[in-house]
């Protein structure tokens, strides 16, 4: 059994059936996927798009569901992934990287060979203050920060990720502007082959994950699991995991 644990928000939520494809079509022995992700997460607040909340990733339910299981023979992999959308909802940098340290400190706890990506700098820092404004309106409405205080922000954040990767001996991903179009915190459609097969060949047991394109009608199935726990117009709602189960013994467990 090979345990793989991700972390994030919409860009693994846009990618998760190449992800779940990928990872099946590159593994001979059953794999055994957790994920915490989900459009607008955060990993230390209760995140809010539209009608659905989302509890952080340091407070949810993926933890006790890694401690609930016994733990494999194979080394776990962790990919820590999407760090950014804190800032966007007023969080400091300090703040943001004390959550990733600690979701690194208990992903190594479990066994886990972690590897972190750093933020999308390329495509980032070219912005102009009024895309920076139109894109953060469009995702994240409401009063926000200057891009002045933004840029430097993400410029500490992304020192912090790399300076934590080190002092934690992660393996470190960095996403590429070429991956990015007018919207620069999602990867393109027609890049994400590309990106997940780089971000999910960080870990030092792989020698390069296999992906290949995946339709919306394809993926439609996995994008409709249900996590652990998630709160719909105003009522919490329990999702029995795994979400997903295959005869081979594979599984998804999502939170």
């Amino acid at each position: 059994m090979q345990r793989i644990i991700l972390l994030g928000a919409s860009n693994v939520t846009l990618g998760f059936p190449l992800i779940v494809h990928g990872v099946r079509a590159s593994f001979s022995q059953p794999v055994q996927l957790f994920a915490a992700h989900g459009h607008g997460r955060s990993y230390g607040l209760r995140s809010r798009v539209l009608m659905r909340r989302l509890p952080g990733i340091l407070d949810c339910g993926l933890w006790h569901g890694l401690d609930s299981q016994p733990s494999p023979q194979s080394r776990p992999l962790a990919l820590i992934t999407d760090v950014g959308n804190d800032l966007l909802y007023g969080v400091r940098p300090d703040m943001l990287l004390s959550w990733v340290a600690a979701c690194v400190e208990r992903l190594q706890q479990h066994g886990a060979a972690v590897t972190i990506a750093t933020l999308p700098l390329a495509s980032t820092l070219r912005m102009s203050a009024a895309r920076y404004h139109a894109t953060r309106m469009a995702f994240f409405p409401g009063g926000g920060t200057d891009w002045p205080t933004m840029r430097r922000m993400v410029s500490e954040v992304d020192a912090g990720l790399r300076e934590l990767a080190a002092l934690r001996s992660c393996r470190v991903v960095e996403p590429r502007g070429e991956w990015y179009g007018f919207d620069p915190i999602h990867v393109r459609r027609r890049d994400r082959v590309a990106a997940w097969s780089a971000m999910l060949s960080g870990w030092p047991e792989i020698v390069e994950i296999r992906m290949t394109a995946c339709s919306p009608v394809r993926g439609l199935p996995y994008w409709r699991l249900s996590p652990a726990e998630r709160e719909l117009w105003g009522r919490t709602r329990h999702a029995a995991q795994p979400a997903h189960q295959d005869g081979d013994g594979s599984s998804i467990w999502l939170y």
